[in-house]
């Protein structure tokens, strides 16, 4: 693909099976260094209570800078750096509300390095160490929106937990993923506090150039996990909790697991023995057919945690599972929907007593524009945001929430 790219000074191939590009502005692509800015022009939605909030932009929302590509013909680095303008200290005023301050966090995120050889036709092997979580080197166009129960905080917002991974993986005759990964844990870097195993293993059935099936196993199990229903605080601001008018949202961490994780309102705090999870997806991606372009996902992940026996024991146990679609027309005017929801979700109490949950499902639209190839204007809704509660408990349930982004992301 890189050889098809128009560089600056190229003429313009009317032959579009010569060329990407077309009459898009792609600038050359470098090999070490590139860039990611992302610009918010106006947020909103409503509230909890379904009051509406405050419109409010961030012309600088986030910035990302990769230095990532080869160090010898066998060895390459990845690092990214970003500076996070949508988690802008705030400042606390004596009735108890905020404003920014002008300061953001600049943050250390993503690392890995990796040591790389080929055997044979279109197969290599590898060894690389990591920060994040290891299924981040084998997911296909990183496909967040579908159901997720490890992902650790990074690329967020400043206040992400570290972890370490030391990997294997192959990749065999174009058809074949596999990777075995030993992790610290879920939301640290001891690795003599408890350890975790990853296993990945992917198929394509397909193939071809412009269309590709993928079957993706995955496993994840160990003795070190943060808890799915009951996530316990950390805050650099109040280490015992903040009085009256104190806000220590953007001074604190959170050790919710997972991008698509769900903590219980009320839920007692427990701590987590051991656990075993899967996650099994088919992922379709069909590039220039005809006119039509789109990456198409179905995911299903479940993880059951035994809780500390020296506290009487007990699980929980949650499975949802999950369908996303992005489609472009031209590569140019496109769209991305996606469908989540829980199949169970229970928590077993010392005593044996089940209490399952109630939720509704999650979904959301995002309206894609790409006047050229490195930039995008984007339209994100979500128009219910709701919480997860025991089913005993539904007077805690609240889905009035909804929230709506206008945005520009520019790659370079």
């Amino acid at each position: 693909m890189r050889e098809r790219l128009r560089s600056d000074g190229d003429t313009a191939n009317n032959n579009e099976n010569d060329q990407y590009g077309g009459d898009y502005l792609a600038l050359n692509w470098t090999d070490y260094f590139s860039a990611r800015f992302i610009s918010n022009f106006a947020s909103g939605g409503d509230d909890s209570t379904g009051k509406s909030r405050d419109v409010k932009g961030n012309p600088l929302d986030r910035l990302a800078l990769f230095y990532t590509g080869a160090i010898t013909d066998w060895l390459g680095v990845w690092v990214e750096i970003g500076y996070l303008g949508n988690n802008s200290l705030r400042s606390v005023n004596a009735d108890g509300d905020s404003e920014p301050t002008g300061l953001n966090y600049f943050a250390y995120d993503e690392y890995r390095v990796a040591a790389t050889w080929d055997f044979g036709e279109n197969s290599f092997y590898g060894f690389s160490v990591g920060n994040e979580h290891p299924n981040s080197i084998g997911q296909w166009n990183y496909p967040l929106i579908l159901p997720d129960l490890w992902y650790n905080g990074q690329g967020g917002v400043g206040r992400s937990r570290n972890i370490e991974n030391l990997s294997a993986q192959m990749f065999y005759n174009d058809r074949w993923w596999l990777q075995l990964s030993a992790v610290t844990g879920g939301d640290n870097t001891n690795w003599s506090d408890g350890t975790n195993i990853y296993v990945n293993v992917s198929r394509n059935f397909i193939r071809t150039q412009k269309n590709d099936v993928w079957l993706t196993v995955e496993y994840y199990g160990g003795n070190d996990f943060p808890s799915l229903m009951s996530p316990k605080k950390t805050s650099f601001l109040c280490p015992d909790g903040c009085p009256n008018g104190v806000v220590d949202t953007n001074l604190s961490i959170t050790n919710i697991p997972g991008f698509t994780s769900e903590s219980i309102a009320g839920a007692p705090i427990r701590e987590v023995d051991d656990f075993d999870s899967y996650k099994v997806t088919v992922q379709h991606a069909v590039a220039d057919w005809g006119h039509h372009s789109w990456f198409a996902g179905a995911g299903l992940t479940g993880m059951v945690q035994h809780l500390d026996d020296r506290l009487g024991g007990g699980k929980i146990e949650r499975t949802l599972w999950g369908l996303s679609l992005r489609y472009f027309y031209d590569r140019t005017y496109g769209f991305e929907v996606y469908y989540r929801d829980d199949i169970n979700y229970d928590y077993t109490t010392q005593t044996g007593k089940k209490r399952g949950t109630f939720s509704k499902a999650d979904f959301g639209l995002t309206a894609l524009w790409y006047p050229a190839m490195n930039v995008d204007f984007y339209l994100r809704w979500v128009p219910r945001s709701d919480n997860t509660v025991f089913e005993d408990e539904r007077e805690k349930y609240t889905d009035k929430a909804s929230s709506y982004m206008l945005g520009m992301e520019y790659n370079f």
